[in-house]
């Protein structure tokens, strides 16, 4: 069993509960010794907790009609800064999380979400909120604003693409939709 050893005049003060277990855990009794090794774990924690982390491996879509739809619609017109870029309040739509953010995850517009709209509900546009905002003037519902947003626009061909992709079911690979529209 080791001794407990309380030095007076050495922080920590005498009597308080971290020096207690500080000099419990460490068991030294050389005031230099415990200063050094207080340093020492300083240092290294400090260094420690400001590590870097390193870079996130760059996103390649997946080959088919949703990699098409992630470079040439979103990434250009929706995945860019202060819109759906990650770093905003809007559902991102960048890496490799954005399929399964599309597909999967439920609408933050609570009136279309009480209207039983998805992001993207493969098989119809029409319940797919995506869709609506991009085609917002010709649309039956006004949730928020048009989009893209910032003076960004997305082409006609464009939007029959996203179109036909969600009618095929939005699959995350394979070409089910028109490659030509995007030409």
């Amino acid at each position: 069993m080791k001794k407990i050893i309380i030095i007076p005049g050495h922080l920590p003060q005498k009597g308080t509960v971290f020096g207690f277990w500080l000099y419990y855990l460490v068991g030294r009794t050389n005031p230099t010794m415990l200063r050094n090794q207080l340093l020492l774990w300083a240092s290294l924690s400090f260094l420690i907790g400001c590590t870097v982390e390193p870079p996130q491996p760059e996103f390649t879509p997946p080959e088919g009609s949703f990699g098409l739809i992630y470079t040439e619609i979103l990434s250009t017109s929706c995945n860019v800064t202060g819109c759906h870029d990650g770093f905003s309040t809007h559902p991102p739509l960048k890496g490799q999380n954005t399929y399964p953010n599309l597909v999967t995850d439920h609408v933050h517009n609570g009136e279309a979400l009480a209207l039983g709209l998805h992001l993207v509900k493969p098989g119809d546009p029409d319940s797919s909120f995506l869709y609506q905002k991009v085609i917002y003037d010709s649309s039956d519902y006004k949730f928020g604003s048009p989009m893209p947003a910032g003076g960004l626009s997305i082409t006609g061909n464009q939007i029959e693409f996203l179109r036909q992709w969600i009618v095929a079911g939005a699959p995350e690979t394979g070409h089910v939709a028109d490659r030509t529209l995007l030409e």
